[in-house]
């Protein structure tokens, strides 16, 4: 009997030191896991300031966040602030820069494609600068400037990297008035039942500010197939949500109808 009893206050001790091994384990592990988020969090901004040429002394980083957690800081508030918005500075100031780089290259790309293509036979140029060629010759009627029209399109980028592509799924229908310039001009050009490619430049399209896989300053290639076209009905006024949708008419991110 006293061996029983022996054996099961030292199970009951094994036990309860057990669950306090796992309590700690718990609380080391939650505690190291907290460190570790905010460390890889850090570790993230460093490594994006550095592709811009800011280094970051990591000694003083985690000098920095031990001090913090302690209470113990070395620079009051103002004096932190200034530090941090003066890095901020700097960083925003590299990004423009290598924007208006990025801007200035991929404008005069543009530029010399633009040029190259309209030498092109059966390519036309319009007075705005769009460029045009037909590829499948419609015999229906030409849209309005407001009308609806059902379309297949497939957008490239100048390098051939395909942005968006309607065929395989439906058509879109879209009106006219929430297009992008290069869009309103190029599908009034056309007849109903004709496909025709669209050489669109940026100040007709998505401008110096780009959309989703668009840079900035790019032209961009259009083949859109005109399957109808209609007097716009009620609630067409806000229909194509697609890559030719106007960025001013609330657009989102590319992949959406041509602005």
């Amino acid at each position: 009997m006293k061996f029983k009893v022996k054996s099961l206050v030292v199970a009951l001790s094994l036990t309860a030191v057990s669950n306090f091994a796992m309590a700690n384990t718990d609380l080391d592990n939650e505690s190291y896991a907290i460190g570790a988020s905010m460390g890889k969090y850090l570790n993230g901004q460093i490594t994006v300031q550095k592709e811009f040429g800011i280094d970051a002394n990591l000694d003083q980083v985690i000098a920095g966040f031990a001090d913090a957690l302690q209470g113990n800081n070395k620079l009051d508030n103002e004096a932190l602030i200034d530090a941090l918005n003066a890095r901020a500075k700097v960083l925003n100031d590299r990004k423009q820069e290598r924007q208006a780089a990025l801007l200035k290259e991929t404008s005069q790309e543009a530029r010399e494609y633009m040029e190259q293509n309209a030498e092109k036979d059966g390519v036309m140029t319009t007075e705005s600068g769009l460029q045009y060629e037909v590829l499948v010759a419609g015999d229906g009627r030409k849209p309005n400037p407001e009308d609806a029209v059902t379309v297949h399109y497939k957008g490239t980028l100048l390098d051939g990297s395909v942005f968006e592509d309607t065929h395989g799924g439906e058509p879109k229908e879209l009106g006219l008035i929430n297009v992008i310039d290069g869009w309103n001009e190029g599908i009034q050009l056309m007849p109903v039942g004709s496909t025709y490619r669209f050489t669109i430049p940026a100040k007709l399209a998505y401008g110096d500010q780009g959309m989703g896989a668009i840079p900035g300053g790019s032209a961009i290639i259009f083949d859109i197939e005109l399957i109808d076209a209609k007097k716009p009905g009620k609630g067409h006024g806000g229909m194509g949500m697609g890559m030719g949708m106007n960025m001013n008419m609330g657009m989102g991110a590319a992949g959406t109808a041509a602005h």
